[in-house]
């Protein structure tokens, strides 16, 4: 069943409550994936354990985070500055900053950043991602939190959209400027003809679905009457082949609020979702990876503890966690170890006719990468092996996959 009707009900049941001096907590948490709403979330109430509380805060407070009229961050060269500074590549993906969608000056300064995260090994799987990051007052930078954006799901699967939504159908812009894509502009221009009470500027295209007619999602930028500061809402349009177009879903979210956890920035550091899953055999990782992975029972003295892998990469753990040895092997002819770590040295070696590069400290290997035109591999000493030990290593798990 469609939302349209909803949504209007909705916007009208808001305007009549805030008149009322109510406010719907419906907005979704940062830290988890955004949930569907069709209401537009205000900030007027506040905690006074939120307004008294001391450094940064993520609590949404009134009139403290900032929409910027120009969210390109080639137009808030600052933000990206910031979000450069911390370890944007994370749990074997990377986040590219797109767009800024607010700022918050605290001790300091938040950024609420979207970026488009791609994944490290199957390049085809890409997906958004909001991100918190905070400067502090001499130019450190964290990522305090996150928040995923699945495009077309939804609390009960997909967004209900004019045509069947099919998974991994939805493919994500190159370019988010609306100038670049004026066919969505003005299907949202359509669409949200018969809509009142409210303002939908469109501000980025985040992804199409070619079905029966196209489906869109746009992030706009609302403003209404009785909302003091604009928010953001994600809209999906469907256009069908002869030219009409509705809105069928909106799922909206508010900046800066989050977790209870999470809420002060500087303090608590978010992880990332993990995409590994674990399994008891390499034969099964392999299978999920889709790639033949073998491997020898042990690596010297070390057992095996760990076997994970997700879409395009496998990896087993020797060892313990305290004094590990990991080994990857993935789809994709790259650096697929998820080490970011800076070394001094660096060397080779040949292992039957394969380049193996090292690098490492004080004479110590740490990682090694090779590849062999079709897969990559890597591994990974957490304490660092001598040379005679990461030669015999790796060619006992080269012999494993010969």
């Amino acid at each position: 069943m469609k939302k349209m009707t909803a949504m209007v009900m909705a916007l009208v049941m808001a305007a009549g409550m805030t008149a009322c001096g109510n406010v719907n907590e419906t907005s979704s948490n940062v830290g988890a994936k955004i949930e569907n709403t069709a209401e537009v979330q205000t900030t007027d109430e506040q905690t006074e354990e939120t307004q008294n509380s001391e450094g940064a805060e993520m609590s949404g407070i009134d009139g403290g985070w900032i929409i910027p009229d120009e969210i390109d961050m080639d137009k808030n060269p600052e933000a990206r500055a910031a979000i450069e500074k911390t370890f944007v590549k994370m749990m074997d993906a990377e986040y590219e900053p797109v767009a800024l969608l607010g700022k918050q000056v605290v001790a300091g300064t938040n950024y609420c950043i979207l970026c488009k995260v791609t994944s490290l090994y199957n390049h085809t799987r890409q997906n958004y991602a909001v991100v918190y990051v905070y400067e502090d007052l001499e130019g450190k930078a964290e990522i305090t939190d996150t928040m995923d954006i699945t495009l077309g799901n939804t609390e009960n699967g997909y967004a209900e959209t004019g045509a069947e939504n099919i998974e991994g159908g939805w493919s994500i812009s190159d370019e988010i400027a609306l100038d670049k894509h004026p066919e969505a502009s003005a299907a949202l221009e359509k669409a949200r003809e018969t809509l009142v009470g409210a303002e939908y500027e469109p501000v980025a295209l985040l992804g199409t679905q070619a079905v029966a007619g196209t489906n869109y999602c746009l992030l706009c930028k609302v403003t209404a009457v009785w909302v003091e500061q604009p928010t953001y809402v994600l809209v999906y349009v469907y256009e069908d082949l002869e030219g009409n177009a509705e809105i069928t879903y909106t799922t909206d979210f508010t900046l800066g609020d989050a977790d209870e956890e999470y809420s002060e920035t500087g303090e608590e550091k978010m992880e990332m979702p993990n995409p590994w899953v674990e399994y008891s055999t390499a034969e099964e990782a392999g299978r999920e990876a889709g790639l033949a992975f073998n491997v020898p029972e042990k690596l010297g003295e070390k057992s095996i503890y760990l076997i994970q892998a997700f879409d395009g990469l496998a990896e087993v753990r020797y060892g313990t966690e305290d004094n590990e040895i990991s080994y990857r092997k993935g789809r994709e002819v790259d650096d697929i170890s998820g080490d970011h770590n800076d070394y001094n040295e660096n060397s080779a070696m040949e292992i039957d006719d394969m380049t193996i590069y090292l690098r490492g400290n004080d004479g110590k290997v740490f990682g090694a990468v090779w590849n062999d035109d079709e897969y990559s591999y890597s591994y990974y000493a957490a304490n660092g092996v001598s040379m005679e030990t990461a030669q015999a290593d790796i060619t006992a798990l080269i012999n494993e996959n010969k």
